[in-house]
Formats: C-alpha cells, sequence, structure tokens
C-alpha cells in the first residue's frame, strides 16, 4: 500500500484562528501548530514569489523530523515568456530549497502551468523545463488542457519520472497516469468561496471518485500526496479529514493545533510554567 502524505494547499490563514488555531494565535506559531496535525503541506506562497533562503531555514528549524514540504514553482518560471529570466528564477529557487534537502524535509516540487499552456506549441517548453530541473528532485507536472493527454505527453513525462498532477478542478480531468515513483493529487474548488472557517460543501463524491483511482492505477507508487486547499470544501484542515476517512486511514486530530508545548491532549493541563502565548521559534 502507498504511504499516503495528506495535507493543506498553506497554512497561514486568518479564517482558521478560531476553528483551527486557537483564538489569538499570532501568524508566527501557525507553521508549528500546523505541523502537529499535519506532516506535509502544500506552499502555495512559492508560485507568486520564491521564498528567502532565512524563510526557508526557519520552515526546516519549525517543523518536527519527517515533516515533508511540496512547493510550487514560480510562476516567473511556467507563465512567463523570459527563458533567460525563468532559467535565473528557478536555478535560486532550487538552491534555496537546500536546508529542507539537507533536513529530509523536501517533498515534491510542482511545475504548475495555466490553462491556456496547449501542446503542440506549449512542448519544446514543457521539455526543458523538465530537463532543467534535476532528478534528484521529485518533480510533479501540473497540466490543465485537454491537448496534453496524448501518448508524447505521457512519455515525456515518464522519461523524467515526473508525476502527472491528478488535479480535481473545475474544468479539466487529467488522466491517470503513473509516471514516476509518486502520485500527486490537488483537491482545487473553485474561487466562489470567501470564508474559510467550516465544511461548506459536500465534494465526497469526487473524495470516492479519487479513492477508486488510488485503488485502480496507483497501487505499485511508493507514496501518494494529496493536498486540498480552501476553496474545495470551505476549510482545509477539515477537508484533509474527511479525505483520509473516505481512504480509510486515520483521521487528522484537528484539536492538535491547540495544544501547548509538552501538552499531549487539550484534557490535561500545560506543563507547569509553559502557556500557549509562551511558545517560541
Amino acid at each position: 500500500m502507498p504511504d499516503f502524505w495528506l495535507g493543506c494547499s498553506g497554512w497561514a490563514y486568518d479564517d482558521w484562528v478560531g476553528p483551527f488555531y486557537p483564538a489569538g494565535t499570532p501568524p508566527a506559531e501557525f507553521l508549528e501548530r500546523y505541523a502537529r496535525v499535519f506532516r506535509t503541506v502544500e506552499v502555495d506562497s512559492s508560485f507568486y514569489r520564491s521564498p528567502t533562503p532565512f524563510l526557508v531555514r526557519r520552515w526546516a528549524e519549525r517543523t518536527p523530523a519527517g515533516f515533508r514540504f511540496a512547493l510550487k514553482v514560480p510562476r516567473d518560471v511556467t507563465h512567463e515568456s523570459d527563458e533567460a529570466n525563468g532559467a535565473a528564477v528557478l536555478a535560486s529557487f532550487l538552491a534555496g530549497l537546500a536546508p529542507l534537502r539537507s533536513e529530509g524535509k523536501l517533498g515534491p516540487v510542482v511545475l504548475q502551468f495555466p490553462a491556456s499552456f496547449r501542446a503542440p506549441t506549449g512542448v519544446p517548453k514543457l521539455e526543458r523545463l523538465l530537463a532543467a530541473v534535476p532528478r534528484e528532485y521529485l518533480l510533479a507536472v501540473e497540466l490543465r488542457h485537454g491537448s496534453w493527454w496524448t501518448p508524447g505527453t505521457e512519455a515525456l513525462l515518464a522519461d523524467r519520472r515526473a508525476a502527472l498532477v491528478w488535479s480535481v478542478v473545475p474544468g479539466t480531468e487529467p488522466p491517470a497516469w503513473v509516471t514516476g515513483e509518486f502520485v500527486y493529487c490537488r483537491f482545487v474548488g473553485d474561487r466562489a468561496l470567501t470564508r474559510f472557517d467550516r465544511i461548506q460543501r459536500d465534494r465526497r463524491p469526487d473524495l470516492e471518485r479519487m479513492k477508486a483511482r488510488f485503488a485502480d492505477e496507483a497501487r505499485s507508487v511508493g507514496a501518494i500526496y494529496g493536498y486540498s486547499n480552501n476553496h474545495f470544501m470551505g476549510f482545509g484542515p477539515a477537508t484533509v479529514g474527511v479525505l483520509a476517512t473516505t481512504l480509510g486511514l486515520p483521521a487528522p486530530d484537528l484539536s492538535r493545533a491547540a495544544l501547548a508545548p509538552g501538552q499531549r491532549r487539550l484534557a490535561e493541563p500545560a506543563p507547569s510554567g509553559v502557556s500557549q502565548r509562551e511558545e517560541r521559534f
């Protein structure tokens, strides 16, 4: 059975304060509290701007051993036409991930292309970027247009051992190709929701369909990475819980995000002399 790595797309949401993080939690504490509940996260913010090496080191320091970060490659690489600038951005981005790699905390990096990126005109760019990411990095590729669902695309990804992202997103349904040692799945909703503090949509039929895909197509892989954003059902942490139970896995204990340092469960007092607000990183 594959090892499931389930988490959210991001952790820094003010709407999670109250339903997930304790009331009054400052943003500096969000990641450490998130990592008490989940063992992986997809970094969405890196799509808009490469994280600084200092920030990446802080991420490595604030998460426990075995935690994994999946990061989107900056959009300057996938969405812009300036190849020279894109190459420089990609090289800088990958170099900046060194603290995560050295701690064994780097999961896949993701090339997320826009829906306007199409075959065959986009093939040279896809080939170039597949070659530009060294093979020691786990690589996932999100393609959103049906022109890519061809044997040629499958062969390109398989040659690099890159995973096609199995996106659950309005307007597209990627094929269930297994082209690498892992599967990468993103549960993405539309942008109609504006509050992210509770489950607001029943998307269990979509989760059941993905469960069947995992069972039918992904039996041979070593790992399955699955991430939900807030828009999919309205509240990322609880959505991951529904996904876990759908897959027959233990549901994450969301209450662990409210624990004080050294506290094993909310029913017991915090260790003497330590309060939740005294926690520092």
